[in-house]
């Protein structure tokens, strides 16, 4: 009965990568292989469902079932600086372990890590805790899931009036979220507040938006200019580690969807860049 809510999520996705990509065209290329690589993930998930491969097959169903397609449209629909190199990673990897490794959470290279994570990345998303089993030993800034480590965060709202909305972590290894306190470092555990950093955009803190609705009701033409790119999406950084993740504010965007709106918002992860800044874990794509 809960299977039809469960597959809403891969229509929601493509529908917010193909909104995203007519309205940046900046994003549209990667939006577009993006888009083409949920088909082949919806699939994946459907039928992990149906197969459930075990803890001990994981790596290897992943690779003979879904890999495959993963390299397929990676080749015909991905960026042109991606088909050689997929092509050749394909032929030289050793492609069971190499998805084990992901899996386990050991480093691969960009190209590895992309094929083990598209292709083993739905199916642990299907499977969840059946398969995967957290560290009981790891800290609150790892999935409670599989102890992966955070892809993103967002805030939701909360059902009671006047209380904040409530910060989410999303696990990059299969997906799961779980609730995380605001003002703390999701790489490092960081939470002195002199050593933790916001950026977004001109035009996006709460004070230059309330600004911005006085100006317009005086004068119009006072408050134009160009919009946010971002409105509902900053930057959330730590001088401590120099790690950060991209959180996304679902009270300013509701249509959002915080694991496609992430791998839109490249702007702001190659600002995060020339600040000195590097993800806690880089998105499908690489950023």
């Amino acid at each position: 009965m809960l299977q039809p809510l469960l597959d809403k999520r891969w229509s929601e996705r493509r529908e917010r990568a193909r909104e995203l990509a007519e309205r940046w065209s900046f994003a549209a290329e990667i939006l577009g292989f993006y888009a083409a690589l949920l088909e082949v993930q919806e699939r994946a998930f459907d039928a992990a469902l149906d197969a459930r491969p075990g803890p001990e097959q994981l790596a290897a169903y992943a690779a003979e079932h879904v890999l495959p397609a993963v390299i397929e449209v990676s080749v015909a629909q991905g960026p042109p600086d991606m088909r050689e190199t997929v092509l050749t990673s394909f032929h030289e990897m050793d492609l069971e372990p190499t998805i084990d490794a992901w899996i386990g959470g050991e480093s691969l290279g960009a190209v590895e890590r992309f094929l083990a994570r598209a292709s083993a990345g739905p199916v642990l998303e299907a499977l969840g805790a059946s398969v995967l089993r957290r560290n009981e030993d790891i800290d609150d800034r790892h999935c409670p899931v599989c102890g992966g480590p955070p892809q993103l965060g967002y805030f939701a709202p909360s059902p009671e009036d006047l209380v904040t909305a409530r910060r989410y972590l999303l696990c990059s290894r299969c997906a799961n979220t779980w609730a995380f306190a605001r003002l703390t470092c999701a790489g490092c555990g960081e939470s002195d507040p002199k050593n933790l950093v916001i950026y977004g955009e001109m035009g996006t803190t709460q004070a230059e938006i309330s600004e911005k609705i006085v100006k317009s009701r005086r004068d119009p033409a006072a408050a134009s200019g160009p919009p946010a790119h971002f409105p509902h999406m900053r930057i959330d950084g730590c001088r401590t580690c120099s790690q950060y993740l991209l959180s996304i504010d679902l009270e300013r965007d509701a249509r959002a969807v915080p694991v496609v709106d992430e791998i839109a918002a490249v702007p702001l992860s190659l600002y995060a860049a020339e600040c000195g800044l590097h993800k806690v874990t880089p998105n499908l794509v690489g950023f």
